[in-house]
């Protein structure tokens, strides 16, 4: 399993990521939303380095998402 960690975050800014995805508990919401953050920071990165397509950029966005997420699990 992997370590956990406190964290401090801007009670406004939860507040709107909570209503933006109802129904999932904090930790989730948090992990989700950095996956994300991850996911878009290593397409643009890609898209930089390699000058790929749109679509092949999001391919290996999408593909580092779920790398990210199996070692979570």
């Amino acid at each position: 399993m992997a370590a956990t960690v406190s964290v401090d975050i801007d009670g406004d800014l939860l507040a709107r990521a909570r209503a933006r995805r109802p129904g999932k508990d904090d930790r989730t919401l948090l992990e989700e939303l950095a996956q994300i953050a991850l996911g878009r920071e290593t397409l643009a990165e890609v898209q930089r380095r390699n000058a790929l397509s749109e679509q092949e950029a999001t391919d290996l966005a999408v593909r580092a998402v779920r790398e990210v997420r199996a070692e979570l699990r």
